[in-house]
């Protein structure tokens, strides 16, 4: 019988990790997840080669061009051809030329142009 003046000691257990139990639980885990890889792998494999008999199809010919249908496929900064395009619209507009040469109608610059509407010309 117990004294109730003087109860027994309470000990606290001692600080154990299972480390064997860890690293085989971690081990484990990871098999698991390598086995269910290549499980899934193989399955994605027999999957394409039953979808595409004759092997992957061929690349698009439109790859690498600069525009595919409308969408610009280059960073806007190295994008050239509205540089080039208005280049082309200003030289047009400071130049002589025909519009339509079989029915004589010519274009002048446009400086000159809006010279002659300001002087109250006009064809």
């Amino acid at each position: 019988m117990s004294d109730p003046q003087h109860p027994p000691a309470v000990r606290a257990e001692p600080d154990r990790i299972h480390t064997r139990a860890i690293v085989t639980v971690g081990v484990g885990a990871l098999l698991l997840f390598f086995l269910a890889s290549l499980v899934t792998v193989k399955a994605m494999y027999r999957e394409r080669a039953a979808l595409l008999p004759d092997g992957p199809p061929p690349w698009p010919t439109e790859i690498g061009q600069n525009k595919i249908g409308i969408v610009e496929q280059r960073l806007f900064e190295l994008a050239v051809e509205p540089a080039d395009a208005r280049k082309l619209q200003l030289e047009r507009l400071r130049a002589w030329g025909w519009a339509d040469r079989r029915s004589g109608v010519v274009h002048m610059p446009i400086d000159e142009a809006m010279e002659r509407v300001v002087r109250g010309e006009r064809p």
